[in-house]
């Protein structure tokens, strides 16, 4: 049989991170390595391929063609390493392992404590192991192969996605303020203080929309990441918030629709194009359990 080229998992990752990074230093930073050493792994996949893989600017570091080929099926190749040693561990046994799980911040603070503690009692020998960040965040993360399913709001083609529930948005403001003092329309909301999430979050994107559809410029007073900062400073007095339904469990807040506009986020189930293990594919069963007609 011919020889296989020499192909490294831990020099693929380091052409990824370059790919990922944009530079070989940052590269570097990410794989907690110096940058000769890096290098050096580039070196070896290029030698091991016989192309050239990375093109060196002032700007940085891009892929060549070859590059870009290999970091694409190194993606795959690392992310199958890591369900590969999953099932081994499991073979013959209960199911067990480690689930890296990633959520956006609300579902880990109002969702995750209602489902984990089950999960986890149920199947003792599964670690499972949780990540919050924004939902573009969480693809990135599931495309690298570093998560093994994700809870969030967003899409991605190389990723397998489905809809579990919509969160409307509302309003919320303390509990006593007058009537007259609340907006009744889009256009009062947009010339009040409003606190809601930074752009590029779903819920700012969804309501960026709504104010341009209805013609009118929308500007928050503070734009934030995590839905508790946003419900201290709404507490607070400091200005009127927008943010999911579902996130006020405790009814600290009046809530009310949002004036002139009904708009939600879609709550998804997002996997890799892989097959999971047993104990990634136990949790997806209890995630579905949140799935809402």
């Amino acid at each position: 049989m011919q020889n296989q080229p020499d192909l490294p998992p831990h020099a693929l990752a380091a052409l990824v991170a370059i790919a990922d990074s944009g530079s070989v230093s940052a590269a570097a930073r990410l794989r907690g390595l110096t940058q000769p050493t890096l290098s050096r792994h580039i070196q070896d996949l290029e030698r091991a391929v016989g192309a050239k893989l990375i093109e060196r600017s002032n700007q940085g570091a891009r892929l060549t063609p070859a590059g870009e080929t290999l970091a694409q099926g190194g993606r795959q190749i690392l992310a199958d390493l890591g369900i590969l040693a999953a099932r081994v561990r499991a073979a013959g046994d209960e199911v067990g392992g480690e689930v890296r799980l990633g959520c956006i911040d609300s579902i880990g603070i109002y969702v995750l404590p209602e489902i984990l503690p089950a999960f986890v009692q149920a199947n003792p020998r599964v670690r499972v192991t949780v990540v919050c960040q924004s939902s573009p965040q969480l693809m990135e993360m599931l495309l690298l192969g570093e998560l093994d399913v994700a809870i969030g709001t967003t899409e991605h083609p190389g990723l397998r996605s489905e809809r579990l529930y919509q969160n409307p948005l509302v309003l919320v403001h303390p509990h006593g303020m007058p009537e007259a003092e609340v907006p009744s329309t889009l256009a009062e909301l947009a010339a009040r203080p409003v606190i809601t999430f930074a752009s590029g979050l779903t819920v700012r994107r969804l309501l960026d929309d709504a104010f341009a559809r209805a013609g009118l410029r929308f500007q928050p007073v503070m734009e934030l990441a995590n839905v508790e900062v946003i419900k201290a400073m709404v507490r607070s007095g400091l200005g009127l918030g927008v943010i999911p339904d579902g996130c006020l469990p405790h009814g600290e807040l009046a809530a009310r629709p949002i004036p002139e506009c009904s708009v939600a986020r879609v709550i998804r189930l997002m996997q890799p194009n892989r097959e999971p293990s047993s104990a990634v594919e136990r949790l997806i069963g209890r995630i579905r359990s949140l799935r809402r007609i």
